[in-house]
């Protein structure tokens, strides 16, 4: 895994992260995924594709403290999302913990074998050193003290495990959240609620705002998101027992292939690359399949509606009225060609708030001299 690919992966999962990632996070991450094609050679549901991300969000959880790391954000991951927490415990479980740092060395399995007691009668049988430490943990009385003595203290003299020399390293800084299933006994953690589409990971319910962000996703211009918001609030009611989400994609879907009919037909595999887009981007939890079976029906319930009729006739069969081409022209003489690039990469300038500018003057001294020709002519 190339740095260039690493700072990509970490860039995703910590979009509010500002400046460049420290090089001993970078490595970090390099040899989790590294490690995780020895541990994992193939990730089950075809998740190869999100081992980058999967290996940058578990490293900068696990360096999150060291480095002041802001929150990682899992919804980058290019994973279903139904599929995301197992996939991090695996990788958790097989890789992470049994990292170390190149400059300490491992702590041996056989020095807590030598000081653990040996098993009485009355005690469980424990097979592996970690749920040996769990049941050290769970005998412990609260104020700190071990019931049975002869158990293995962890602060005893008699502990002669060596300490590590190498205490800057990331690869010893505690975890925050997923440390808490270290000592877990079972080999499979249940789910927790935010792994479930009812949890807080996952928001059913959109505002306004978040409708023009999702449509900025997908480029549509400014004069239709406000018509597509409009037909979302008029229709929303319809999936409140559902999930809104869906009604966004169908939306969006049914005013993108209006607009980029001529490149979605002259591109093979473009419409399933929105639909992948569109899976991506959104927020609810949905299942894929179950995404692509709404916008089938929310596109032959909403291709009536008078916007999207306009879009069809301008963006697909290139009828554009008068009005329209006079507007446009407008623009273009205040703007320039290629005004609409800017408008895609969000510039607020437009012709009304374009005041007191040398080109201003200019365009206004053509525009009353055209004028008055025409006047003089009648």
């Amino acid at each position: 895994m190339s740095n260039l690919q690493t700072s990509q992966a970490l860039k995703d999962v910590l979009p509010t992260f500002s400046g460049p990632f420290p090089a001993q996070l970078v490595s970090y991450v390099d040899s989790l995924y590294s490690l995780s094609f020895q541990k994992i050679p193939v990730l089950p549901h075809k998740a190869d594709v999100a081992r980058y991300h999967l290996c940058a969000y578990l490293g900068a959880l696990r360096c999150q403290e060291r480095f002041s790391l802001p929150e990682p954000s899992s919804q980058s991951i290019p994973v279903q999302p139904k599929l995301l927490d197992r996939l991090l415990d695996d990788i958790e479980e097989k890789v992470v913990r049994g990292s170390s740092s190149p400059n300490s060395t491992p702590t041996k399995k056989r020095t807590l074998n030598l000081m653990s007691p040996s098993p009485s009668k009355s005690a469980p049988k424990v097979s592996s050193p970690l749920k040996k430490l769990q049941f050290l943990k769970d005998d412990a009385s609260p104020d700190g003290s071990q019931d049975n003595p002869s158990k293995f203290d962890m602060e005893s003299p008699f502990n002669t495990t060596k300490p590590s020399h190498n205490d800057n390293s990331p690869f010893k800084t505690p975890t925050k959240k997923r440390s808490e299933k270290s000592f877990s006994g079972s080999p499979r953690t249940p789910k927790s609620a935010a792994g479930s589409p009812s949890g807080p990971r996952y928001v059913r319910s959109l505002t306004i705002a978040d409708i023009i962000s999702f449509a900025n996703n997908f480029f549509i211009p400014a004069q239709v998101t406000p018509d597509l918001v409009e037909s979302f609030m008029a229709q929303k009611h319809k999936f409140l027992k559902k999930n809104e989400w869906l009604l966004a994609c169908g939306l969006i879907h049914a005013a993108y292939i209006r607009i980029n009919a001529k490149l979605l037909e002259n591109t093979i595999g473009k419409k399933s690359e929105l639909q992948e887009q569109l899976f991506q981007y959104q927020k609810g939890g949905l299942m894929k399949a179950n995404m692509v079976m709404w916008i089938k029906i929310i596109e032959e319930s909403v291709k009536s509606e008078p916007w999207l009729i306009d879009l069809e006739l301008k963006y697909k069969h290139n009828n554009w009225t008068i009005e329209d081409t006079s507007e446009a022209r407008e623009i273009e003489g205040k703007l320039g060609a290629g005004y609409e690039l800017l408008e895609h990469f969000g510039s607020m300038i437009n012709p009304s708030v374009m005041f007191n500018k040398p080109s201003q003057v200019e365009y206004y001294n053509n525009w009353t001299s055209r004028v008055k020709e025409e006047l003089s002519r009648t």
